[in-house]
């Protein structure tokens, strides 16, 4: 009932302001087809993570133009839902507001505060959406500052000894751009404190035992995928940990992209630091992404690179990105974005904590190649093919030798603002043998190996307005 009378007020305060022509509304209507497997378990014997199914959402953005230059910025998603898991009025009770905030737009300065999204360069280092500040100083080279409450930890005392201290990113950015290149340099901060968090979770069986059902994988959302049917096992409980203790990492970034006749480019270069207080753990990571290509006439020709350093040292830990624990946001998707995400973040880091493109397995980093083409024969479609090689930078840490990985995708535009698109991914593992050095990834606790390709087809029709 309480989601039903703030969609009302909602649709009250739209159409009165509506009428003073003060908002301007847009958004999109998605129906999305899914079909998975053996993106959590590479093992065509085992059906647990295969995935069949519908599902849609209704977003809207509306803008609310206040007084010059200052303006309310929301954005609500309705009736977002797996088909056949709502009865007849998709009545989940959920109405998710992932951007609401203030915006001052003057000549000489911009600022955001409340909901939105923060990033960095193509969204790699940092691509959070969350709340806090951003600020930008409109000078020939802009300048920007960015400050995002993570988490509040466990409370709002902000107090170690309670477990309850902060999680805090800060972020920099410096731009400058022209008819021929657009440059950021960047830093983030990431302040971690000692919070409490949920070790996992569990059910109690008959002999009144704590079980915890294994994680195969993860759903888009974050939800977990069990390698055994939990229905019926009572409500799953979370059982509280403790953390790392108190941790901080950074990021020192370059980014640049622009066009030099028929060729452009898209670079970006990032340097991971930091470490864990109480513990003689250090971050680490290096890692470069590149976009290179060229248009002919109705053909796109390019090929993306990737490179992240891994590690072998027990005192090191590779990251990817800043404030992991928070979740990626999925604005980085290469290879023509399967499914709307990475195909590497469902094989390699579905629980959206890392960059699956850059780290195939934990520290392995990764070096890649993958060719592309895009080729528009008429106006309304446009079709595209991704194929290519991946190999974990340390081979010490890892039994993957590498990875081949095809994406296949077509966008048709049916009208003006209505489009259907179709996807198909293909992912090869190719595993050392039992006896390679390195944890066994790969193989089951029979030492059976699991390398099986995995497949995925994806389907879209969506209306813009």
């Amino acid at each position: 009932m309480k989601k039903v009378l703030i969609a009302l007020v909602v649709l009250l305060f739209s159409v009165s302001v509506y009428a003073e022509s003060r908002l301007d509304l847009s958004g999109q209507l998605r129906v999305r087809g899914k079909s998975y497997d053996n993106f959590a378990d590479w093992n065509d014997d085992d059906d647990s993570d295969k995935q069949n199914y519908f599902d849609q959402r209704l977003r809207i953005y509306g803008k609310v133009n206040v007084a010059e230059g200052i303006s309310v910025h929301l954005r609500f998603d309705f009736a977002e839902e797996k088909w056949g898991t709502q009865g007849s009025h998709s009545d989940d009770g959920d109405i998710d507001q992932d951007r609401a905030f203030i915006q001052i737009d003057k000549d000489m300065y911009r600022l955001r505060a409340g909901r939105q999204l923060f990033a960095l360069g193509n969204a790699i280092a940092v691509d959070l959406n969350g709340v806090g500040f951003l600020a930008t100083l409109k000078t020939p080279v802009a300048l920007t500052l960015g400050y995002v409450k993570v988490s509040e930890g466990n409370g709002l005392s902000d107090e170690s000894d309670l477990g309850s201290e902060d999680i805090t990113v800060y972020v920099a950015n410096a731009n400058y751009k022209n008819e021929f290149i657009n440059v950021n340099g960047f830093f983030g901060y990431e302040d971690g404190g000692d919070y409490n968090y949920d070790k996992g979770l569990y059910y109690v069986n008959d002999d009144d035992e704590r079980v915890y059902p294994n994680v195969v994988g993860y759903t888009e959302y974050g939800n977990e995928i069990f390698s055994e049917d939990v229905s019926g096992k009572g409500d799953l409980k979370n059982e509280p940990g403790t953390s790392n203790g108190e941790y901080n990492r950074w990021v020192l970034g370059l980014q640049a992209d622009g066009k030099v006749g028929l060729l452009g480019y898209n670079l970006e270069f990032n340097h991971f630091s930091g470490e864990i207080d109480d513990e003689d753990m250090d971050y680490v990571g290096d890692q470069f992404y590149g976009d290179i290509y060229g248009n002919i006439g109705i053909f796109k020709v390019g090929a993306e690179l990737f490179y992240a350093m891994g590690t072998d040292d027990e005192n090191e830990t590779q990251i990817t990105n800043l404030g992991g624990e928070y979740g990626l946001w999925d604005d980085f998707v290469p290879m023509g974005g399967f499914a709307d995400t990475d195909v590497m973040d469902l094989a390699f880091a579905s629980d959206y904590e890392n960059h699956g493109v850059f780290r195939l397995g934990e520290d392995a980093g990764s070096v890649g190649a993958v060719p592309y083409v895009q080729v528009t024969p008429i106006d309304k479609l446009t079709l595209g093919a991704h194929v290519g090689y991946f190999e974990p930078e340390e081979d010490s840490v890892t039994n993957l030798d590498s990875v081949m990985v095809a994406v296949l995708t077509a966008d048709y535009k049916l009208y003006d603002n209505v489009g259907l698109r179709g996807h198909f991914a293909y992912v090869s593992p190719d595993v050392n043998s039992a006896d390679a050095n390195g944890p066994q990834d790969f193989y089951d606790e029979n030492g059976e190996k699991s390398d099986d390709e995995a497949m995925g087809f994806f389907g879209k029709l969506y209306v813009n307005f």
